[in-house]
């Protein structure tokens, strides 16, 4: 069976965009990523998401897996994110190709045609953690290109970054280039 798992990171953070990540496998590259260790990469640290992220992407090959990302600046000309994040799905999913089956960790509102919606779904299906870790590794990636922009270490999340935000503020850049504008708490510390 040929199965393409789907994940996302930055979700729910303040800073940053959004990221996709979709992979696609057979017995033989689910083998090989198990030998890895690939899990959900919620359970994995930073640092090893970077080394494990190169191993994938050598296993699955560069037609295996499809990541797609948005800046914040271009997520927020948009705004709807359940859109986006439908539409981000469903072009990583097709750049793959056929498979039997295509498996997406659910989130509110996802309305994909042909997909099968999970709860937990990293934790289920190796392909969808090893699309949790590509993902993760392209929003790491992201954050640090922020970061060294806005010339401070921006954090996840979106439930201690009030001192960020007023620091983004102070700066006087642009905070649509670094944080998703329509978060309510964007809103009380910008606005």
């Amino acid at each position: 069976m040929i199965r393409i798992g789907s994940d996302e990171s930055l979700k729910g953070d303040t800073f940053g965009g959004i990221v996709v990540a979709a992979l696609k496998a057979d017995e033989a590259v689910r083998a090989k990523l198990k030998s890895i260790g690939v899990i959900d990469s919620k359970k994995i640290s930073d640092g090893k998401i970077k080394v494990l992220a190169i191993e994938i992407k050598k296993i699955a090959g560069p037609k295996g897996y499809c990541i797609r990302s948005k800046m914040p600046y271009e997520y927020n000309r948009e705004c709807k994110q359940t859109i986006m994040l439908n539409r981000m799905h469903s072009q990583a999913t097709a750049f793959l190709k056929d498979a039997d089956e295509i498996v997406v960790d659910r989130y509110p509102g996802l309305l994909i045609p042909g997909v099968r919606a999970e709860e937990k779904a990293e934790s289920k299906y190796i392909e969808v953690a090893a699309a949790s870790i590509l993902a993760r590794d392209e929003a790491i990636r992201q954050m640090e290109r922020l970061s060294k922009d806005i010339g401070f270490d921006i954090p996840y999340g979106s439930t201690h970054v009030k001192e960020a935000l007023l620091k983004l503020k102070k700066n006087g850049k642009d905070p649509a280039r670094y944080v998703k504008m329509h978060f309510r708490n964007v809103k009380s510390v910008l606005e």
